[in-house]
């Protein structure tokens, strides 16, 4: 890792020219991680993956590296966490719908179930997925791009994002087909590495949450008030942690 930028190849030699958050072109250049170029936006600090890799590269890794095995061995203590989160929040909730987008094995759904929600969720991967369907069968599942759920998966009041906005291709997309399941006034409670917390080092790519390919995107609560703005949410409140975690309750406008 070096904050000295290398030379650059044909695939890379393109530099960036627009902030995908704030649309500004002021970039500094952040250093290299695992062969991957990471700069950053000096308007809101958002950091990023340039160029963003090819779908199958990023499908590859996924597939080396699948974390269901660690996943289950944790869920019962999972499941406890989601509910602790769900009960802190769910006097905001304005109805009973609950949905899970980048549901892993489905523990945040069923600890929705629990606690009485009509609880769903939806991931990518469909080996998480069909783990879900086993552990936790109370939940209803999808697996597949938030693009291809069913028709009847709408009108959601409260949905959780954990962990999931750092390692989507192209957010925006993302949040707009997400966005279109949600009622008006929908909760919506996000969690994503925080790039501006004080535990990140100087070196960015030092820090422990810079692993590309999986993780492509890295907000600080500037880029994301301006980001969910751009897509009809109104921040309610980031919530502190301790942890190098951004966490954020917004809600539907």
């Amino acid at each position: 890792m070096t904050q000295t930028e290398p030379a650059k190849t044909a695939q890379d030699a393109a530099e960036p020219s627009t902030c995908i958050i704030c649309r500004g072109t002021n970039f500094r250049f952040a250093g290299t991680s695992h062969g991957y170029r990471i700069f950053r936006c000096e308007g809101c600090g958002f950091h990023f993956v340039h160029p963003t890799p090819p779908l199958d590269e990023i499908a590859a890794i996924y597939e080396k590296y699948s974390s269901n095995t660690l996943y289950s061995a944790k869920a019962d203590r999972k499941v406890q966490r989601a509910m602790k989160q769900i009960k802190r929040y769910r006097r905001l909730a304005k109805g009973p719908r609950f949905i899970d987008f980048g549901c892993n094995i489905g523990t945040a759904v069923e600890a929705a179930h629990r606690l009485g929600f009509e609880a769903y969720g939806v991931d990518i991967d469909e080996e998480s997925v069909g783990i879900a369907r086993k552990q936790y069968p109370s939940g209803r599942y999808h697996a597949g791009p938030v693009e291809s759920l069913p028709e009847d998966w709408k009108d959601f009041d409260f949905a959780f994002m954990i962990e999931v906005i750092e390692h989507l291709p192209d957010p925006h997309a993302y949040f707009e087909a997400m966005r279109g399941r949600l009622k008006p006034g929908a909760l919506l409670y996000l969690t994503t590495p925080d790039a501006g917390h004080w535990r990140v080092p100087r070196d960015f790519t030092a820090w422990k949450e810079v692993f590309p390919p999986q993780h492509l995107h890295y907000f600080t609560r500037k880029a994301m008030r301006r980001f969910l703005t751009d897509h009809g949410f109104e921040v309610i409140r980031f919530i502190w942690s301790p942890k190098s975690r951004l966490k954020v309750l917004a809600r539907k406008l």
